[in-house]
């Protein structure tokens, strides 16, 4: 059977057509209005440069946003893939109880977030909330998690791991099931223990799957909203605002869509410089068999 040249194309079009429409267009759109001050309710748009740029590096709140977002980033992220890892490590070693750790450490995938969310606003709950009770049993008082600046943040970013981390469990016990059985044999007859066996056999074979998993949960982790928003709505005084969120509020709670434009696109080149550093970085250190 042949093919005509154009039929790829053709099937593929569709796909392309969507594509441009919900990311292409609103990507360029929203760069337009960036450089704009668009009034949302008449339509109206006047050039005004970088002014909205301006606007927002003097802004104390923008740059609130933007170090509890890396703080966010820089917490959630390492401890979601640690744990993913030492968990699938645990889990491929516990015999029959696997699926059973399986399907519970796959259970916050699927959970939705407003679900997860509400469940946390009862965990966190600080005259009756579980883990507050728990931290008594040691004579500890727990804080006002979501209502008090020092640790609304610490909670969002809990609740971020408690998320994130068991769908790295999955794609790390993916990677150790490809992982020659016969590489641990030869080093146990050299006397290797398990520490040597992770760090030169583990670690290194697993390495483009932690490639994977740092790269995508840490756009992700840029990503926040959800919690924020059902949780502490940004609060309190603007302690676990983050960038994302940032970006809501301007454009539908304040109606600063050009400002809020801005920052978005902000967003991009900063998101998009640290997936460059990412790969860069791990081109280096991924080992392909």
């Amino acid at each position: 059977m042949t093919y005509k040249r154009w039929e790829p194309y053709a099937y593929i079009a569709p796909v392309l057509v969507l594509f441009a429409v919900f990311f292409i267009f609103p990507f360029f759109y929203s760069l337009f209005i960036s450089f704009n001050d668009w009034n949302i309710l008449t339509g109206g748009k006047i050039f005004v440069g970088l002014k909205n740029y301006r606007t927002l590096f003097a802004s104390k709140i923008f740059g609130l946003s933007i170090r509890n977002t890396l703080l966010y980033v820089f917490t959630q992220m390492p401890c979601s893939v640690i744990l993913g890892f030492l968990y699938a490590v645990l889990v491929e070693k516990s015999g029959r109880a696997k699926v059973v750790y399986r399907l519970f450490f796959f259970i916050p995938v699927v959970i939705s977030v407003s679900a997860a969310s509400l469940s946390f606003l009862t965990i966190f709950n600080t005259m009756h909330g579980p883990l507050n009770t728990f931290l008594k049993l040691f004579g500890i008082t727990g804080p006002n998690w979501l209502n008090a600046p020092e640790s609304a943040l610490p909670a969002i970013i809990i609740i971020g791991v408690w998320q994130s981390f068991g769908y790295n469990v999955i794609l790390y016990m993916s990677g150790l099931k490809q992982i020659d059985g016969q590489l641990y044999e030869a080093a146990d007859l050299d006397g290797a223990s398990a520490l040597r066996k992770t760090v030169s056999i583990t670690l290194p074979l697993l390495s483009p799957v932690s490639f994977f998993v740092v790269v995508i949960t840490t756009l992700s982790s840029f990503q926040v909203f959800a919690t924020v928003q059902i949780l502490t709505n940004g609060g309190p005084n603007n302690a676990s605002t983050v960038w994302v969120f940032y970006i809501w509020r301007e454009a539908f709670r304040y109606f600063e869509t050009s400002t809020a434009s801005s920052a978005a696109t902000l967003l991009f080149v900063f998101m998009l410089a640290a997936t460059f550093v990412l790969v860069r970085h791990f081109q280096k250190t991924v080992f392909y068999k």
